[in-house]
């Protein structure tokens, strides 16, 4: 056995151990986890547990154990103290169990695991030799846990970082981030959903029964209200995630007063739950953020162009079909570009829509023209291909509905009108293109 000095990135040094490892234990040793970590001190304000000696455990390697019987400190003799037996016994052993009970004891620097059986002791003595198998026992409270084999223990070694308290406090931080990006994020899509939902109700034409045309401008609402419930979804899913956060971080503030309340009698029972629960809120810390951050693209898919401000004028580039002036906005009922509808939170203007456009302006899909609408804060738009248009006369032209500016108003728009690429209009094979009015829209 060689005296070794054991540092396990902790800012303080563990006392001097004898043992001896196998070149077998130095491969089967693996990276710590959280619930078995080494020091790692994130900041905060750092404290020891007191009445423990120990705060963080490792596995170091998988031994024939031939330590004395006399220098170990049996669980199953010494778990319940004087009483003959206690619910301590009838609890499914892993590490986590076998730590928490030889933490309590200032001489045990290791612990070992071979079955259901736990021993704690100052060191252990490898003396393994060919044929002696593996650690292959799963332990019965932890199967992802090896807990020993046949002739084999599962050793662990043990340290005082006295960082529990600052892990807390990370976790805690950690947790108050999570929780206000992800309920800022939720509450843009869920508003988004809502006045989709809004503009899904206002948009009432009357021009359902007009043919292909009708149809087309009829189908908004139904893409809207898809969106929306899309949207919802995800906003729930992401907003449960974040709850069961909140959940855990208040419990962990409750292991944490527990445990500064319990001052000198602090006992591991306490310090073990406070761990656990600061690595339960770490866990659901990073499951919300992966969860904020999946519905953080799924809002910029919704929006779109429209989730960009614009730092480049396009519009000039298209050409407004409705006579403004007079009053009339259009509303083109050609065919939609399929997967090119986008809606955002957003300022009124349609420059994002037009940057799209222009950058799908040749291919199969090439964008002609795209139909926008702004309502209560919730810009809207559609992209629109060539395909639809109508040959009233001896040229071709794009079919429109005219909705006059009161229509307008009384369905609560701010906005609304067909933009036509200017290329598009006076490049087509056929000639440039005229607008072919439809119905105009009108109060009723």
């Amino acid at each position: 056995m060689v005296s070794v000095v054991a540092l396990w990135l902790c800012a303080v040094t563990a006392s001097a151990t004898w043992l001896r490892r196998s070149t077998e234990a130095q491969a089967s040793s693996h990276a710590v986890q959280l619930h078995r970590r080494g020091c790692n001190v994130h900041g905060g304000r750092a404290g020891l547990l007191q009445g423990i000696f120990a705060d963080g455990f490792s596995r170091i390697a998988c031994e024939v154990d031939i330590a004395p019987e006399n220098v170990r400190i049996s669980f199953k003799e010494k778990a319940c103290g004087d009483v003959a037996s206690c619910r301590l016994l009838t609890l499914p052993m892993q590490p986590r169990l076998c730590f928490d009970f030889c933490r309590q004891h200032p001489e045990a620097k290791f612990f070992g695991l071979q079955g259901s059986n736990c021993y704690c002791g100052q060191y252990y003595h490898a003396k393994s030799t060919g044929g002696q198998g593996t650690c292959s026992f799963h332990c019965e409270g932890d199967k992802k846990e090896l807990c020993g084999g046949p002739e084999k223990s599962s050793l662990f070694e043990m340290h005082m970082c006295g960082d529990s308290q600052s892990e807390a406090d990370y976790a805690l931080e950690s947790s108050g981030e999570s929780e206000k990006a992800t309920k800022a994020l939720v509450d843009v899509m869920n508003t988004t959903a809502l006045r989709l939902v809004d503009l899904a109700k206002a948009w009432q034409l009357g021009v359902c029964s007009m043919g292909k045309e009708g149809q087309r401008v009829c189908s908004l609402p139904g893409t809207w209200v898809a969106t929306a419930n899309d949207a919802l979804s995800a906003a729930s899913k992401t907003s449960h995630t974040a709850d069961e956060l909140l959940s855990m971080t208040k419990q962990l503030e409750g292991h944490m007063t527990a445990t500064k309340d319990a001052g000198d009698a602090l006992n591991a029972s306490l310090a073990s739950k406070m761990e656990l629960m600061t690595s339960a809120v770490l866990d659901a810390s990073a499951k919300t953020k992966g969860s904020s951050a999946g519905l953080s693209m799924e809002l910029k898919a919704i929006g779109g162009p429209l989730s960009k401000n614009a730092t480049t004028s396009y519009l000039d580039a298209f050409q407004a079909l409705g006579d403004t002036k007079a009053g009339w906005f259009a509303l083109c009922a050609i065919e939609p570009i399929s997967g090119q509808a986008f809606a955002a939170l957003s300022e009124d203007s349609p420059e994002g829509c037009a940057s799209r456009c222009l950058s799908l302006s040749s291919g199969v899909n090439a964008c002609a023209a795209f139909n926008y609408q702004y309502k209560d804060g919730l810009a809207a738009c559609q992209l629109l291909s060539g395909e639809g248009l109508v040959e009233p006369r001896l040229l071709k032209a794009i079919p429109v509905f005219e909705v006059s500016k009161s229509k307008r108003d009384a369905m609560g728009l701010a906005s609304l009108d067909c933009y036509a690429s200017g290329s598009f209009m006076a490049g087509h094979p056929k000639g440039p293109l005229g607008v072919e009015v439809i119905k105009k829209v009108v109060v009723e």
